[in-house]
């Protein structure tokens, strides 16, 4: 019971922080794992929407997730 209240705690922290992130940030995180309520996208597809590189995406996702998880982790 305790580990659910903490995992809710810590979704409603992780979308805080989401919403605070730059628009092209949260963009790219919503389109990838379907924040929005629609099936995730492929990077390929997130990279066509954007008219880069599907590497490209990969890297910032990689740096945007990597801030979020330090954050969680500072707030912990």
């Amino acid at each position: 019971m305790e580990d659910d209240c903490e995992q809710r705690d810590l979704a409603r922290r992780l979308r805080e922080l989401v919403s605070e992130l730059p628009e092209r940030e949260r963009r790219i995180l919503t389109l990838r794992y379907g924040l929005d309520r629609r099936a995730p996208l492929t990077q390929q597809q997130v990279a066509e929407q954007f008219r880069i590189s599907r590497s490209y995406i990969s890297r910032l996702e990689k740096r945007i997730i990597s801030r979020l998880k330090k954050e969680i982790l500072r707030l912990s």
